[in-house]
């Protein structure tokens, strides 16, 4: 006799997925194998506490970030994205009983950022430490922040570009609550901060083509996001750099942050951002683009 296999399940047992709509057919792979030294695991050789919030989605149970280099995690569930940003918050639950302590009314971006706050706030370890924030906002479903949403229906947003808004604009408060903390905390001018978005957005970003969805997911709508860096003492304020980089250089950037030393490793296909922080530049490359399971595009940026 046969039976339906739970999407939560066959995610599990799996090692691939291939998705239906997929033009190419190329299955991806449905974890992070352990195998793989992450940014967490080599900043402990350097003597950094690991903490880790929010989304994972690279791994279910047994791939969690403690199983990666963290040394601790909160938020962290087997879902992708929640069912509702109010309390129930995810369909599957989560296994570490995440949800237990929290009730009706409740936001996800503001229960994380609460962590957030709260683990900066009563960290009392001498080692430095290195707080990984990943948020589930703003992604699907659509769900803003109920006091924020009337401010843009006012302003004559509707339907799901309202709720995206208060969405971006309850993310930005968290932002600046963690900042806030930071300082409170007296280690502001020795922190480095470091705000990056993985993909384009879900509805317009105009006047950018393309997006997350819909057939043009490497124009610029879709590959270009913000990366914003705060490093005390190096970068300056209101200064930007059109040198295109990408998330894959953030693992090299932080290792020689903790080390202070040049990051080598024929293992990983990024560069340090060191350079670019301090007023200088990278030497030229090619940056290659590729996404396969809605749209079969590849695309490269030369310079």
């Amino acid at each position: 006799m046969s039976r339906h296999v739970p999407e939560e399940e066959l995610f599990i047992n799996e090692k691939y997925n291939l998705w239906p709509t997929d033009p190419v057919q190329r299955p991806s792979i449905n974890y992070l194998p352990l195998e793989e030294v992450t940014y967490a695991e080599e900043l402990k050789k350097h003597g950094y506490y690991n903490y880790f919030i929010g989304k994972w989605h690279v791994g279910h149970v047994g791939r969690y970030p403690i199983d990666q280099g963290f040394d601790a995690e909160f938020g962290t569930t087997d879902n992708g994205h929640p069912k509702s940003y109010y309390f129930p918050f995810f369909k599957s639950g989560d296994p570490r009983n995440f949800m237990k302590d929290y009730k009706e009314g409740d936001y996800l971006t503001d229960v994380l950022t609460d962590g957030a706050v709260d683990f900066i706030e009563n960290y009392d370890k001498t080692a430095p430490f290195m707080l990984s924030f990943w948020y589930y906002s703003v992604h699907g479903p659509s769900v803003g922040r109920k006091d924020l949403l009337k401010k843009y229906q006012d302003a004559g947003l509707e339907g799901k570009y309202a709720h995206h808004a208060a969405m971006v604009e309850a993310m930005d408060a968290s932002v600046g609550r963690v900042r806030k903390a930071i300082k409170d905390k007296g280690i502001e001018d020795n922190t480095v901060i470091i705000v990056l978005s993985d993909q384009g957005g879900a509805y317009t970003n105009a006047p950018l083509s393309g997006g997350k969805k819909g057939g043009n997911t490497l124009g610029e709508g879709g590959a270009r996001v913000p990366l914003l860096i705060s490093y005390p003492g190096v970068t300056k304020s209101n200064t930007e750099t059109n040198i295109p980089v990408q998330s894959i250089d953030i693992y090299p950037t932080l290792v020689e942050l903790a080390s202070g030393k040049k990051y080598q490793n024929d293992a990983i296909q990024g560069v340090s951002l060191l350079p670019l922080l301090k007023g200088n530049k990278i030497a030229k490359r090619n940056l290659y683009f590729l996404r396969s399971y809605e749209d079969q595009y590849a695309r490269s940026n030369f310079w």
